[in-house]
């Protein structure tokens, strides 16, 4: 694997996942084989959860930042943001 694909990789965002849900949802109603149609469906709800996962990260990363902006701010006797 490229470090291109590692990088890449690392920054999926919920939305992409979100789509790759779409696209699942897509190929499953289209699917004659009652087999690939769960399969597909399964493939579906497990990237609708990772995109879940994923935006409930990056809320809790938003919000360290934030927490550690406002600490620096206040340590250097500076007003905090909000």
């Amino acid at each position: 694997m490229s470090k291109d694909t590692i990088d890449r990789a690392a920054m999926t965002t919920a939305t992409e996942y979100r789509q790759y849900a779409e696209e699942c949802l897509a190929a499953m109603r289209a699917a004659p084989i009652p087999e690939v149609r769960a399969a597909l469906s399964t493939a579906a709800r497990r990237w609708s959860e990772l995109a879940d996962r994923t935006e409930r990260a990056e809320v809790e990363e938003a919000r360290s930042a934030k927490v550690l902006r406002n600490r620096a701010s206040a340590d250097a006797g500076a007003p905090a943001r909000t």
